[in-house]
């Protein structure tokens, strides 16, 4: 049974890596477990931006979400350079 637990741990390292690298290569993000998903409506509550807001930033450009199933994620970390902004116009 050791063998087995072994095998399984370096499996999910393995899976871990490949995930990194995927988000790195084609979402320009690497996320770490410490680092959590964040959906569309978490994303706007978090800034303090309104719906309208949310699409014109996706827009332009200036929020990357990525692509999944169940719909736009980011990473919080992602977010640091909005959040400030959202801090000084004094919506959070």
């Amino acid at each position: 049974m050791n063998k087995i637990d072994a095998l399984l741990d370096v499996l999910s390292k393995i899976y871990q890596i490949l995930v990194l690298v995927y988000n790195s290569k084609y979402h320009g993000a690497i996320g770490f477990d410490e680092d959590p998903q964040m959906d569309r409506q978490e994303v706007k509550d978090y800034l303090g931006i309104s719906e309208s807001t949310y699409k014109r930033k996706v827009k332009e450009g200036v929020l990357r979400p990525l692509k999944l199933p169940g719909g736009d994620k980011y990473y919080k970390s992602q977010l640091l350079g909005e959040f400030k902004e959202s801090k000084r116009r004094g919506r959070v």
